[in-house]
Formats: C-alpha cells, sequence, structure tokens
C-alpha cells in the first residue's frame, strides 16, 4: 500500500477531468456489479477525449513507463524487465450495492494488480460504508492436490483511501481478493489496472478462470454451443401445468408463475444476462430460510 501516492492537487485534476468527461458504463455478471469507463489503454495521445483529459494521459504514460515498471519490479520482487509496456486500465465507480467477489484475477499475462483510488479525501471512509478491499489467504483444498481455495473470511481488508495505490502479485490460486458492497451513497471511484508479463503464469491451470471452465475435468465449457431442441408439443400451452403452479405456489411468488411472467423474464434474462427477482419467495418461506441461515451464522460466529 502507498499513501501519498501523486503530489497535492494532481488527482483531483484528474478526478475532475473523469467526472466532466469520461462516459461509464453499468457491468452486471455473476462476480461483479459496477460501473466502468472505457479501456484508457484505448485512450490515445492526441485525440479529442485525451485532450480533454490531459492529467489523466500524464498519470497513465507515467506508471507505464520503464522507470516506474522497474520501480515496481523492485517493491514486488520481480527480475528487471518481466513488467511489459502494455497498457491495462479503467477507471472504476462501485456505487451503492455494488460488489466484487473472490477471485485471483488472472486472466492471460496479468502479473501486477494494482488500484489506485480517487474517493473524496474528506469525510474519510468508515467501515459502516463498505468497499473494503478484501485479501484471503490461500488454503490447500487436500492434501493430493496442489491447488488452493480461499479462506471464508478475509485475513487482511483495506478501505478506499484518496491518493493512495494498493498493489499485489497476481498468482493462480494465490490471489484471492474481493471488493466487499458498498453500503453508503457515495461512491467508490478508482483507477483499476494491470501490468503484465510476457509469458503467461506458471500453474495457470489453477486460476479461478481455468477452474470455472472445468476442462481439466472433461467438462467442456468452451465448445460450439447446441441449443435445446424445441418442445413442439408445448408450443401454444401454459409453460406450467396446473399441478406445477400448485406446487410451486407454496414457496414462490405467484406473480412469477403466470405466463407473462416467465415469458418477461426469459426475455430480460436473453437480454441482460441477469434478472433481479425482488420478493421471489413467499414470506413464510423467506421467513424460515432468514432464521435458519442466521442460526447457522451465529454458531459459527459469523455475526
Amino acid at each position: 500500500m502507498i499513501h501519498g501516492f501523486c503530489k497535492e492537487g494532481f488527482l483531483e485534476g484528474i478526478l475532475e477531468e473523469l467526472k466532466q468527461n469520461s462516459k461509464v458504463k453499468f457491468k452486471e455478471t455473476d462476480l461483479f456489479r459496477m460501473y466502468q469507463s472505457i479501456d484508457l489503454g484505448n485512450l490515445q495521445e492526441g485525440s479529442h477525449l485525451a485532450e480533454k483529459m490531459p492529467n489523466l494521459m500524464k498519470l497513465k504514460a507515467a506508471i507505464y513507463s520503464p522507470e516506474y515498471r522497474t520501480f515496481v519490479e523492485r517493491l514486488t520482487g520481480l527480475e528487471k524487465g518481466t513488467l511489459t509496456d502494455e497498457v491495462d486500465c479503467a477507471a472504476n465507480c462501485h456505487a451503492k450495492g455494488c460488489h466484487l467477489l473472490c477471485h485471483d484475477d488472472v486472466i492471460g499475462n496479468r502479473k501486477i494488480s494494482y488500484i489506485i483510488y480517487l474517493t473524496d479525501a474528506e469525510p474519510l471512509w468508515q467501515d459502516t460504508d463498505g468497499g473494503r478491499l478484501e485479501l484471503y489467504e490461500a488454503i490447500p483444498e487436500d492434501e493430493k492436490e496442489s491447488r488452493c481455495i480461499p479462506g471464508a473470511l478475509p485475513v487482511k481488508t483495506i478501505l478506499p483511501a484518496f491518493n493512495s495505490m494498493a498493489y499485489f502479485v497476481v498468482q493462480p490460486g494465490v490471489s484471492f481478493h474481493s471488493v466487499q458492497e458498498v453500503f453508503c451513497d457515495r461512491p467508490r471511484l478508482s483507477i483499476q489496472g494491470w501490468y503484465h508479463t510476457k509469458d503467461a503464469p506458471h500453474q495457470i491451470e489453477n486460476a479461478t478462470l481455468q477452474r470455472l471452465k472445468s476442462t481439466g475435468r472433461g467438462e467442456d465449457t468452451e465448445g460450439v454451443f447446441h441449443p435445446m431442441p424445441k418442445n413442439e408439443e408445448r408450443c401454444g400451452k401454459d409453460l406450467l401445468s396446473k399441478d406445477d403452479r400448485a406446487f410451486l405456489g407454496e414457496y414462490i411468488n405467484k406473480l412469477f408463475l403466470t405466463d407473462e411472467s416467465l415469458i418477461a423474464i426469459r426475455s430480460r434474462f436473453e437480454e441482460e444476462s441477469s434478472v433481479q427477482l425482488r420478493h421471489f419467495l413467499v414470506e413464510e418461506w423467506c421467513s424460515k430460510i432468514k432464521a435458519a441461515i442466521t442460526k447457522e451464522d451465529e454458531n459459527d460466529h459469523l455475526g
């Protein structure tokens, strides 16, 4: 962690440039929920947008310069010349409810991950605001395999602080981290990026992404997509039978069991790859499940 990363007034200028000129796009997957700007690596010197953000261009040039890459190599114990000049960074905004679930950041040839915090200097972020960077211990999955899994709780957490830079070495199945959900109405602003190497990391098969693909276990998730065959017998009929609705209605809000709702939900999922259904369970089962989870958390001293 580096505090007082830039000279006074410099990051304030970058923050203002981003607010005035950078457009962000909402992104949500199973892993994260956030707002992200364009890839700053594609922001070319001399372009109309780059001319509006001179301080940001200076920062990008500085942190990817040979001199600063050498400094990062010394900090992280890497051999000189390990890091390439590839620019890979973007401005991120985690608003209320945004988060990033636990993963190891291994994609391609990433070697060092960094975050430059642009959150407002005053007031300081508090525990109640959320948005902490959370770092996890890598625990061996079992005695037979060298692969690791993240611990249940983070071993270190870092609150965002203006003009500070957090960084860590990216290692397959080791560099587990997450961003805690933001609870407050203030945006958690940052520049997130990576330094790359020429070669893929050692033991890349242990990376989070590779394990999700499960190619090593014969589950090819990268193959040709085969759509489900259309069931002609169901065409023109109710999507759920009367018995289906009666059974599911004991647990699921009946609003979501109508043909109109099912079609609308399917359409939204196909367009956006995600769907959020509020009050999905009936109150009786929602209360039972919440009570059971709370009891187990208390037994495990998880609060």
